[in-house]
């Protein structure tokens, strides 16, 4: 990651993909699925606030001896959570 900015735009924008991704298919979808969708909007705005806090705050570890590294793992968290997200949203509409 070239700034902290930019990773905060890649967080915004990312979890804002899941969410209208979400709001569409909750509101083109059938009935059946609308509590699990409900649930992932509730889960990814959480989401949201706890990566934004740790870009804001970094925790460095043993794990993490710079912050580069830690942004890293940070983008990481950050990309996997989305491809799971978007992999159990395609699974509940299927």
């Amino acid at each position: 990651m070239a700034s902290k900015k930019n990773l905060k735009k890649d967080i915004v924008f990312l979890v804002d993909e899941v969410l209208g991704t979400c709001l569409m298919r909750k509101e083109l979808g059938d009935n059946k699925h609308q509590e699990e969708i409900d649930n992932m909007i509730a889960e990814m705005l959480i989401f949201r606030e706890e990566i934004i806090d740790k870009v804001n705050n970094p925790r460095l570890t043993e794990a993490h001896k710079n912050l580069r590294t830690y942004y890293r793992s940070v983008y990481q968290e950050l990309i996997t959570k989305i491809n799971e997200s978007f992999d159990k949203l395609n699974a509940l509409t299927e």
